[in-house]
């Protein structure tokens, strides 16, 4: 039996995880998906021991299941002409460069399109194509921190605790890159065009935040002003990382239950629970004001972190391939050498520097920052809902943009029932009907 995406082609230009993921998604669907690799391979073949796995990697292995592989030099003008006959034929495009790589290699949306106009091209980035961060680039614990989801783990020094086992914002870009495509590919039956698609890790970690961060204006007002308080003052008052998460959710009972005067039950420990992350290159780091995270995940990003906070670590230029025990206990024991140097400056500065420099880096966030946040306000990730009991609320809006079709804030959540009359009634039940179906309770 065919799949449900038989006859759909897929050119997938993406490494690491969340553009792969997408990639062997619909290939699972019966898609035919096409990896486009460089010369030495994408970058999920250089996770692990290749030699091991004769040129592939673990992660190699599960990301592009279900592909054909091509691999072309695109920065040969042949290449390029390759590519841009199969696109001739394409249904799909999924590339996750960093900002501007895709315009540079001439396989933007810009130029592909105007060679095929029926082309889905699918753009996933750190932090979206607009606002102000949209440059910034970054892996999956730079999302962990700026959405706001850091914020509710730390580890067992009290800190904000990076991702565990699991990269699940990647993951879960991946799903939704998959979706949009799907999406798109249904809009196109309607109106025989193609089009851009733009997803984030910064939106997909907001998403998952869920009923974590939804707002009702009557019954969070106050609370939430008392939140914003409390962050504006907890570095300077001296407040720890889980005294803050400790503070926030005394506030959420108080709030909650306000007959409540039962103590709130914490861990009689600093983490709540979490591991401890001693790589330097892939951590969260504390600041003279805050909290940042970093990912240099290749050698030139790890040196110019020594170089910009003034360290010498021999490890530095080190592939992860090539690491061995002392490579390892070398740089767990820099370690501390590393967090007193970034607790010299303020995140902004140590943004601004490591950025310059091309090294992924972000700020943590919290979820009553984001609110605030001009990037959140760029991506229209907040959206204004009503409840016919609640009034307004505010949560997370949509976090994938769709060029022709924009998603735009709906109907807020209704309550138990309240569409069932008009539901039915769309579906040709007359009004006696309905109400015997009331007085049975077979509706309510």
């Amino acid at each position: 039996m065919s799949g449900i995406l038989d006859g759909i082609l897929v050119l997938d230009f993406s490494e690491y995880i969340a553009g792969p993921y997408c990639g062997f998604l619909l290939a699972d669907l019966g898609a035919e998906v096409i990896k486009i690799e460089p010369p030495d391979g994408s970058e999920e073949r250089r996770w692990g021991r290749s030699s091991r796995y004769k040129g592939n990697t673990r992660m190699a292995l599960t990301m592009n299941r279900g592909k054909k592989s091509l691999c072309l030099d695109m920065g040969k003008e042949e290449a390029k002409k390759i590519v841009y006959h199969l696109v001739e034929k394409t249904d799909i495009v999924i590339q996750n460069y960093a900002p501007g790589v895709a315009k540079r290699l001439g396989i933007d949306y810009e130029t592909l399109s105007t060679i095929n106009k029926r082309l889905i091209f699918i753009s996933s980035t750190a932090f979206g194509e607009i606002g102000p961060y949209q440059n910034r680039k970054g892996f999956d614990i730079i999302a962990h921190a700026a959405s706001g989801i850091m914020a509710h783990y730390a580890d067992e020094d009290g800190k904000p605790r990076g991702p565990g086992g699991s990269p699940y914002v990647d993951i879960g870009t991946g799903m939704l890159n998959a979706l949009s495509a799907v999406a798109a590919l249904f809009s196109r039956t309607k109106t025989g065009e193609g089009q851009k698609i733009e997803t984030s890790l910064f939106t997909t970690g907001m998403a998952l935040l869920t009923t974590g961060f939804a707002q009702v204006e009557k019954l969070d007002k106050e609370r939430h002003q008392e939140e914003l308080d409390l962050l504006s003052s907890a570095f300077r008052d001296g407040k720890s990382h889980t005294e803050i998460i400790d503070a926030l959710a005394y506030l959420r009972l108080r709030y909650e239950m306000p007959e409540s005067t039962r103590i709130l039950d914490v861990p009689d420990c600093n983490h709540r629970p979490a591991d401890r992350y001693s790589y330097p290159y892939y951590r969260i780091y504390e600041t003279a004001n805050g909290f940042i995270s970093i990912a240099a995940l290749t050698s030139p990003q790890r040196k110019k972190v020594c170089e910009v906070i003034g360290i010498y670590e021999k490890g530095a230029k080190v592939e992860f391939s090539e690491m061995n025990d002392d490579v390892i206990n070398h740089q767990k024991a820099m370690t501390d050498q590393f967090e007193e140097r970034f607790r010299e400056k303020k995140n902004e500065e140590w943004i601004e520097a490591l950025e310059k420099v091309g090294v992924p880096c972000g700020q943590v966030n919290y979820s009553a920052n984001l609110f605030y946040d001009p990037q959140v306000k760029a991506l229209n990730m907040i959206w204004d809902l009503e409840n016919s009991e609640l009034g307004s609320y505010k949560m997370f809006g949509h976090p994938i943009r769709f060029m022709k079709n924009p998603v735009k804030p709906g109907k807020g959540a209704p309550t138990l029932g309240e569409d069932s009359v008009s539901i039915l009634e769309q579906f040709g039940y007359n009004k006696n009907e309905i109400e015997e179906f009331k007085k049975q309770a077979v509706i309510k």
